[in-house]
């Protein structure tokens, strides 16, 4: 019997490679080892039999030409059954099919909600025609994160067109909010400027009618007046798609204009989550603000730029040609003391991509969301591995049945595509759940981004481009975590487990032993990484930004139609400051020009000399206020008295304290005059405004928190400054009191007045430290997945030990070990493969903590505290998880274990 199941085991070797050599068809196959089976009985050995069957059928090479047209069909035949199988075995272990799609689902969903955000503010293309050849032109100061990028003005892009040879066009871009009146319906409406040239530069074609062109971008607008072109969004949901709509005469703020065509479908700018409605020319916006001379000839940038590269020319030769010609330009359109400050003279203009458009978003949150990708691929890394490890555990559960399959003739490669077929039937499911966990998260997600009416633009449902990224991130996962259990299958000895006969072949563990270090090293980073970025946000909350954050609440004061019918403004504010303090729970009340913490600033340059022609100038931030704002805000007046709400004050400021340092380092600064300047090409230095410094405040921050204190000068409002745009502050008792006050105010005294939504302090203070609490929110997750996967696969580890060690353990127990002993040798376990874990991810979390320094604030990279810290996280919960596996362990009774073996 031995030598004939020898034979058998000898002809199946042979028919394998036969198969493999010739590819039969399962039919001739069948026939083949019927006549090799008749030719044994004959008393032939097996080789012979072999040889006689084969020349019994014919040529071998006429057989492969005969199972050639049957290959293909076979092979899908193989898959299908090989899918078959694999699903048969995931439904024979529902608990493990549960959990490892659960865990693909996590980490798959968490990497597509991230793309997908990367996607729509990164990597979303315009859809124009040849978007590749577009760029952008964006001024660099190289001087801090406040002046980069910033855009150019229309002298500035005049000059680029008539001496740039690199581009075939050039055009500008810019935002606005409009109101648009319609049948006496008003609505307000985001919209955008661009000069006449932009959808002929883009390539676009219209929906309906037709596009801006230089023609309707004259003072005055074209020959019919002002043109204006609507979005296709804008056509179907308001005008329901009716082609009528061509040479309707609309009133947008206040002027009247006539549309002239509708946008493309899918076209919603070139400014990424913008997304207007309407779209006027440039000179629309000189009559909107009455600055026409300031708009061609002021020094104003307020246009983002873009342009197409001409057929041939790189950008890196549109770049040589523009950094050769910016020196000229600035020459051109700046007065000659411009030119020789630090900043202007570092001024570079870089051609930088224009193919996904531009977003300020863009600039704020493309390190935090690579920075995030990169976590998240982390913890896909982290899935994969746990994943392994478990179906290492079921491999070396199945090796009886990989030698069974072999011995009848399965080659390598079949098996492992089973089990590649297995990880793939897991994957798929994963992903799909993944995708829905990605669009469940997307708009947590984007509503976590600091420019919520930006953001809410943004698409987070994932097209067919982050379908497909997740697709393939499904099937690299399958290979990743079943390239290990294929490979152990395929390296079933043969002999040894068919001798054995045992269904729980202990196998190597090696393969397992390096999975789970591989996973405590891969946490250990991430939870270094979310501890230094938790720190930093603890560190900004309690950072004193020189305001009081509770009960304080500003409403933006939209008095523009009143100026516009000759209302006096400047009497109205102080009337409603007054009127709004008399209201219930009112504490203070004020008007003020720039919200703290609102990331805007208005610069300006200033000088102690009586004669400014030839003095040294100095730069400070500039902010408009009236009679108790500091008292509103809760910043402290350290010297002198705050303003008044009259007109004998409109000629003083007071100064904050860096302010007073800056200009009078050595003389007290109450009393002194301080003088703001400009330079202008046709008078040079002027002076704007004189003051008399009556008080020093406290410094605050008004950009962001995590800014370092700058120089700021408060002047009072005046009928000089722009008193249509200014907020309303309240600080009450509750919230709820200064928006009774508020809405009581304004109906009394402007109930013409539309209201506007509020911003309350506290929301300003979260918005200004937004991109540092979503990396800290998402890492902290982020970092716990990792944890809970990293303890899921110590426990998964160990409890797959304690089986195959029964025997081992039983013996030990049967000779006098006792519970405590064999407790502490499935924790022995546990330390070594922790302490292997750690130190290698003790290297990686160092790295990696330096590679985010720059989202850090008041906190070290290196800081052993947190790294302490991780480390003992770590080795709580692999304690837990180890512990359910020991105490199974010490349950185990001698005699049975021993009587099972």
């Amino acid at each position: 019997m031995r030598w004939i199941d020898k034979t058998r085991m000898s002809l199946l070797m042979m028919l394998r490679r036969g198969r493999a050599d010739h590819r039969l068809t399962a039919e001739l196959q069948f026939h083949l080892e019927q006549q090799i089976a008749e030719n044994l009985a004959a008393g032939m050995s097996a080789e012979e039999a072999r040889h006689a069957a084969l020349r019994t059928f014919g040529n071998p090479a006429l057989l492969r030409d005969q199972s050639r047209a049957h290959w293909r069909w076979n092979r899908i035949e193989t898959l299908w059954q090989d899918t078959r199988f694999a699903a048969r075995q995931i439904r024979r272990a529902p608990g493990f099919a549960i959990t490892a799609i659960l865990t693909l689902a996590l980490g798959i969903g968490a990497n597509t909600a991230i793309f997908t955000l990367i996607h729509a503010l990164l990597l979303s293309s315009l859809p124009v025609t040849d978007p590749g050849s577009l760029v952008r032109l964006a001024l660099d100061f190289h001087q801090n994160n406040r002046s980069r990028n910033a855009p150019l003005s229309l002298p500035m892009m005049d000059l680029l067109r008539r001496h740039a040879h690199s581009f075939t066009g050039i055009f500008g871009w810019s935002v606005y909010d409009f109101v648009l009146k319609d049948d006496g319906v008003a609505h307000g409406r985001r919209g955008a400027v661009v000069t006449g040239n932009a959808f002929a530069v883009l390539g676009l074609h219209p929906a309906a009618g037709r596009l801006l062109q230089p023609a309707d971008d004259q003072p005055g607008g074209g020959p019919d007046g002002w043109a204006a072109v609507i979005s296709y969004r804008l056509w179907i949901e308001q005008y329901h798609g009716d082609a009528s709509v061509i040479g309707r005469h609309v009133t947008v703020t206040d002027h009247g204009v006539i549309i002239v065509g509708v946008a493309p479908p899918g076209f919603e700018g070139t400014l990424v989550g913008e997304k207007p409605d309407l779209y006027l020319p440039v000179e629309f916006s000189a009559a909107l603000n009455n600055n026409e001379k300031d708009l061609h000839e002021g020094m104003a940038a307020w246009l983002t730029p873009f342009a197409r590269l001409s057929p041939g020319v790189s950008r890196a030769r549109a770049q040589a040609e523009v950094t050769t010609l910016l020196p000229g330009f600035l020459k051109s359109t700046l007065p000659p003391a411009v030119l020789q400050l630090p900043q202007v003279r570092r001024l570079t203009l870089d051609v930088d991509p224009g193919r996904t458009g531009w977003s300020n978003l863009r600039l704020e949150y493309t390190q935090p969301l690579l920075l995030l990708q990169g976590m998240v691929g982390v913890v896909l890394l982290i899935c994969c591995a746990n994943l392994s490890g478990l179906l290492l555990a079921r491999a070396s559960a199945r090796q009886q049945e990989f030698a069974i399959r072999a011995a009848l003739g399965a080659a390598r490669s079949r098996l492992m595509r089973q089990l590649f077929v297995e990880s793939l039937l897991l994957a798929l499911p994963g992903a799909l759940l993944g995708i829905g966990l990605a669009w469940l998260a997307g708009p947590f997600l984007v509503h976590g981004l600091r420019n919520a009416q930006t953001a809410a633009t943004l698409s987070t449902r994932p097209d067919l481009a982050v379908l497909a990224i997740t697709a393939g991130s499904a099937c690299l996962c399958a290979l990743l975590f079943g390239m290990a259990p294929a490979w152990t299958a395929s390296r079933t000895n043969l002999e040894a487990v068919l001798r054995s006969g045992s269904r729980r072949a202990r196998g190597s563990a090696a393969g397992r032993r390096v999975f789970v270090p591989l996973q405590v090293a891969l946490s250990l980073t991430l939870v270094v990484v979310a501890a230094l970025l938790a720190t930093t946000v603890i560190r900004l909350r309690t950072e004193n930004s020189g305001f009081r954050t509770q009960n304080v609440i500003f409403y933006y004061a939209d008095f523009g139609r009143l100026q516009q019918q000759g209302v006096d403004l400047l009497p109205l504010y102080r009337r409603i400051q007054l009127r709004m303090e008399e209201q219930p729970g009112v504490q203070s009340a004020s008007v003020v020009s720039i919200l703290p913490l609102y990331g805007w600033f208005d610069e300006g340059r200033f000088t102690t000399a009586p004669h400014a022609l030839h003095a040294t100038t100095l730069n400070a931030d500039t902010n408009e206020i009236s009679a108790h704002y500091f008292a509103t805000v809760g910043s402290k007046i350290l010297a002198g008295r705050g303003l008044r709400n009259d007109d004998g004050d409109q000629n003083s400021c007071i100064l904050s304290q860096r302010a007073a340092n800056l200009f009078f380092p050595r003389d007290s600064p109450l009393g002194q005059m301080l003088h703001q300047v400009r330079h202008d090409r046709e008078h040079g230095v002027t002076t704007v405004r004189d003051c008399q410094i009556v008080g020093i405040v406290e410094d605050t921050k008004y950009d962001t928190v995590e800014e370092g204190l700058q120089p700021i000068v408060y002047y009072p409002i005046t009928r000089q400054s722009h008193l249509e745009g200014l907020f309303l502050a309240i600080h009450a008792r509750s919230l709820d009191a200064a928006r009774a006050a508020y809405h009581t105010t304004l109906h009394e005294l402007a109930p013409t007045t539309p209201e506007t939504d509020p911003a309350t302090f506290s929301q300003l203070f979260s918005d200004s430290i937004a991109r540092e609490q979503l990396l800290s929110a998402l890492s902290g997750f982020f970092a716990a997945l990792a944890l809970l996967l990293s303890g899921i696969g110590i426990y998964g580890l160990l409890a797959w030990s304690v089986t195959q060690r029964t025997t081992e353990i039983g013996v030990r127990m049967a000779l006098g070990a006792t519970r405590a002993r064999v407790f502490l040798l499935v924790l022995r376990q546990t330390a070594v493969l922790l302490a292997v874990g750690i130190a290698a991810g003790g290297v990686g979390a160092f790295f990696a903590a330096r590679a985010v320094r720059s989202f850090l604030y008041q906190v070290q990279a290196e800081n052993p505290l947190v790294f302490a810290g991780a480390a003992l996280a770590l080795v709580l919960i692999a304690l837990i998880a180890a512990s359910e596996p020991a105490r199974l362990a010490v349950t185990i009774d001698p005699m049975e274990a021993l009587r099972t073996e």
